[in-house]
Parts: structure tokens; sequence; C-alpha cells
């Protein structure tokens, strides 16, 4: 709601980023938040929201603390952990968050790898500490730099939001190769695999949207929406960014557990109009660039 009645004072356009509702208990909170989205399209605001497709989310440790606890920044909010009294108040308040502390991998630790890959509430009891204790702790003893993977999301809410009218298909995920599995940081499957698992899963399998749907939502409609001028669509005069691959075998590889996998069913990317990928060999050349409006 703020940030719809934000757009409108402002007179500008709305894109909500990632939506997703974290939670089993605020889970039927969806279908009231697309309702308020649809709503406000329909009274002239241009409004849209991506989707990543993937039921865990990849975030911050500190991110399960009380709202307040980081304002100010990563030294503010340190400092309130480090106080006795501040920390227990931080105690009580996410113990009524009832979190699922066994839903949560650490993903990436700054001090070394002794903990990636394994779940907060393991940690916990071999420490001897509440899940909440070892949580603060953790941020405390890595200066704040913990990245951890959640299954915190509704299958049936992603199935509704990737079919939405308004939505467009994201990956929220970074760039890495297969040489990145070396450093030992766990990420998230969706770096390598978001757009084929939205081809096999919800157009071949589900069939939730069909193949002009899906790849509308990953190409033609974000380029419309952020009004990236001559991409997003294959005609004469705009650039050829291709991806040509084969409909019956394109999949994702990448899982939780084993993210370092790259999906399969793709023959030949173009970026700019050269060959970035070919045959599973991707050229030593860079042929992307920075996008301006």
């Amino acid at each position: 709601s703020e940030a719809i009645e934000t757009a409108k004072l402002a007179g500008v356009r709305l894109s909500i980023s990632h939506l997703k509702i974290m939670g089993a208990k605020n889970w039927p909170m969806m279908d009231r938040v697309l309702k308020k989205i649809q709503e406000a399209k329909e009274e002239g605001l241009d409004v849209g929201f991506d989707v990543f497709p993937y039921t865990a989310t990849g975030s911050v440790l500190y991110t399960f603390l009380p709202e307040w606890v980081s304002r100010g920044g990563r030294k503010m909010m340190l400092s309130r952990l480090k106080d006795p009294k501040t920390k227990e108040r931080v105690i009580q308040e996410m113990i009524k968050d009832s979190i699922d502390y066994a839903k949560i991998i650490v993903a990436v630790y700054s001090l070394g790898k002794t903990l990636t890959r394994r779940i907060i509430a393991d940690i916990a009891h071999s420490q001897c500490k509440t899940p909440e204790e070892t949580v603060i702790d953790l941020l405390i003893a890595s200066n704040g730099r913990i990245i951890t993977i959640t299954e915190a999301l509704s299958e049936e809410n992603l199935d509704k939001t990737i079919q939405h009218p308004l939505s467009m298909i994201s990956s929220n995920g970074s760039g890495y190769n297969i040489a990145h599995k070396t450093t030992g940081e766990l990420v998230h499957p969706r770096d390598f695999g978001s757009f084929p698992k939205v081809l096999n899963h919800y157009v071949k399998k589900k069939r939730m949207i069909t193949w002009e749907e899906a790849i509308n939502k990953m190409t033609g409609r974000p380029a419309e929406k952020f009004g990236i001028k001559k991409r997003g669509f294959v005609k004469i005069g705009n650039y050829a960014d291709i991806v040509i691959f084969n409909p019956e075998i394109i999949s994702d590889m990448a899982t939780i557990n084993k993210p370092y996998q790259y999906p399969i069913g793709i023959d030949c990317v173009l970026v700019n109009g050269n060959i970035a990928l070919e045959d599973g060999v991707l050229s030593e050349e860079r042929f992307g660039r920075a996008l301006k409006k």
C-alpha cells in the first residue's frame, strides 16, 4: 500500500521488486496483495512486479532480526547486538516471529568455510544455544557478513505470481561460472537456472503459461517497462540479443545442494549480434555493455 500510494502521489511508474511473502503464517496475504496491485492498475497507475521462480530466498542473515535493529547501518546494528539488554529484547522479539531455523542454511560465512552449508538450527544445537542467540552471535563474530538461503516461500503463491498478467520474471541472481565452486560458497540455484526452470517447470510441466507468455515476461515486458530501447523483441533494427534453445529438453539443473550446474538445452547465445555461447563453448570475448536509457 505504501509503495502504491507513494507512486500515485509522485506521479511515477511503479515496479515492485521480487514480490514475495515470507513465512507460512503470512502466505494467505498474497491474494490481498495481488488484488491491491490489480486495483491500482485499474485506477490508472503504471504498476507491475517481478518474481523469481524459487521458494527459497537468498539474503543476509540480519534480515531475520527485528527491522529496527539494523536501522542506521551495520555499525549501529552490531552495537545494539553487543548490548546485553538490547540483545535480550531482540531475542524475545525474534521468538515471537516464530522463525523456522531448520530451513535457514548458511551460504556464505566471512570467517571461512566452517559453517558453510550448515543449518542454523543445527549450529545452535551443537553450540548448546538457542537459535536466536546463535543468529546474534554469528552476526557479531562475522561483523554482520553472513548470507543465507532459506526455504520460506509458498509454491502456491509462486504459481499465482508467475501467472499474473502484471508479472515479469527475474532471476535476482548473480553471474557465476562453475569455477566459483572452489570458493566453497553455496550460491543460490537461481544464479544458474532461473529462466530454463520457468520454461521447463511452468511452461512444459505445469502448463501454467504459454511459451510466448513466459518469454515475453523475461524479455519484451521488462524492456518496455524500463524503457530499454531496441531490446527485448526480435525485430528489424533491434540489437540481436538472442537465445536459441531446444524446447524439448530445455531445463535447469541447479539445486539448493548442488547449485553449480549449467542448464541443458541452450544451443547458442547471441549478445549484440555476436556469438557468446555455441554448443557449450563460451567465447572469451565479452560482447555485452552497460545499458543506459
